[in-house]
């Protein structure tokens, strides 16, 4: 079958990749003539592992075609509208790029068209694509159906090809069929799928992101409980998740929540909520605890370095400005929200990372960023290691040591060597767990409780 798909960023070309890889034609269009064109020699704007290969598997084989014009083909009956929400004077999930794609849509497409919109609506935004198909005034409109995503980044093409779930959401009972069809699209991946009205699809979107924010910025604050008692966070991780009610999944502290999605919808489910007159203190609370932990994360630096105000003229070095490893994305990162309050508090910041450096200037051109992790390291006073970037874990703490005039990393990822960085005469403190290193009854391998089953995940 032939798909046509509008919106060449990041869950548009995985989205592509993915259905060409299920034997399917793909065309994508785009605005940006620069980006199509790069697409159109292999180059994808944005760092994903797997896609440069499936890009160029899929060129090479002449079944995903990349262009600037946006009419849907023909003999394509789906046109996939995968273009952004972004954040506007209302807030996040703003609805206008779509809005104005599925009204040139409405005008363009057939009768038996569908348009599938994979773009994240917020919680109004199934009523407002329904404003827009009443304004387009078609009886005979081509039908409407939403299908979020569930990838995450880093992971998006295994997302995609073994999915949790699909789901798709019908505008007006007129729209079900169609639903279905887009749902028999997904039916060789073999995996659990549903149907509802969009309204419900919307929420379910949301409501997912927001739980899996709220129980990381619960292992963040429960992180920076064990540091002010002395507990182990990562035995306290594995004794909460041994309850099958809990588990383990996203209970995992880090520097904090970043991506396109978690941060931004933790916001925008508290607007709408409150625009609704609904109280939801819990829900509203996940984007100010994400806040709070990305200041905490300095205080704690600066305890560490002597207490208030010990920052101040100090060089740190910061390693990763992605929100995490394997990709290059630096949207919300609570890198960049460390390397700004860490500036805010007088220190000398000087970053790296393998990936986002291009992003990471764009978003703030004052930045300093080293080309080498170890040329970050030289002269710093201390290192806080903010992204999980394998290459951190494998530095070589002695020539590191050579190269700085202090002792103290902070590792926040909890990757660090630290048998080889204490052989280097090094000091390494981990988020939640004071006196990292140390060896505590009952831990096996770099520390993690001998627990079966103990595996955590990052969004």
């Amino acid at each position: 079958m032939h798909l046509f798909l509008l919106g060449a960023g990041h869950v548009g070309l995985v989205t592509a990749v993915g259905f060409v890889r299920l034997g399917h034609r793909v065309t994508v269009a785009d605005l940006d003539e620069a980006r199509i064109t790069d697409l159109n020699q292999g180059r994808p704007p944005v760092f994903e592992p797997g896609l440069t290969e499936s890009l160029a598997d899929g060129l090479a084989s002449g079944w995903l075609v990349f262009t600037t014009r946006l009419n849907p083909p023909p003999d394509a009956p789906f046109t996939f509208v995968c273009v952004s929400t972004p954040t506007d004077a209302d807030g996040p999930l703003s609805t206008v790029n779509v809005e104005i794609v599925v009204g040139r849509l409405l005008a363009d497409a057939g009768t038996g068209h569908v348009i599938v919109v994979r773009s994240t609506l917020p919680l109004d935004g199934p009523g407002r694509l329904a404003a827009v198909a009443a304004a387009a005034g078609r009886a005979d409109r081509p039908s409407i159906v939403t299908n979020p995503e569930f990838m995450r980044e880093g992971q998006a093409l295994e997302d995609f090809d073994r999915p949790n779930r699909v789901v798709t959401g019908w505008l007006e009972p007129r729209d079900q069929a169609a639903a279905q069809a887009v749902i028999d699209l997904y039916a060789p991946l073999g995996a659990p799928s549903m149907v509802a009205d969009a309204r419900s699809v919307a929420l379910i979107k949301l409501g997912s992101n927001v739980f899996l924010g709220t129980k990381i910025s619960f292992a963040n604050e429960m992180a920076r409980v064990a540091d002010a008692t002395g507990a182990d966070i990562e035995a306290v991780i594995a004794g909460i998740g041994l309850d099958p009610r809990i588990g383990l999944a996203f209970l995992k502290p880090g520097p904090g929540i970043g991506g396109s999605c978690l941060p931004e919808q933790a916001i925008a489910i508290a607007l709408q909520t409150a625009a609704l007159d609904v109280e939801a203190p819990l829900l509203s609370a996940v984007h100010r605890s994400i806040a709070v932990h990305e200041h905490e994360i300095v205080r704690r630096l600066e305890t560490l370095l002597g207490g208030p105000g010990s920052l101040a003229g100090r060089r740190i070095a910061q390693l990763g400005l992605a929100f995490k490893a394997d990709t290059d994305d630096v949207r919300e990162s609570p890198a960049l929200a460390l390397a700004a309050n860490l500036r805010a508090a007088g220190a000398d910041v000087i970053t790296h990372d393998p990936r986002a450096e291009r992003r990471a200037h764009l978003a703030d051109p004052t930045l300093v960023v080293a080309s080498t992790a170890m040329e970050a390291l030289r002269d710093a006073e201390a290192i806080i290691v903010v992204t999980e970037w394998a290459e951190y874990g494998a530095i070589d703490w002695a020539a590191a040591a050579a190269a700085m005039p202090a002792t103290l990393i902070y590792d926040t990822r909890g990757i660090v060597d630290v048998e080889a960085a204490r052989r280097a005469g090094l000091r390494v403190e981990r988020l939640g767990r004071p006196g990292a290193g140390q060896s505590v009854a009952g831990l096996g391998g770099a520390g993690m409780p001998a627990v079966a089953g103990a595996a955590g995940s990052d969004a």
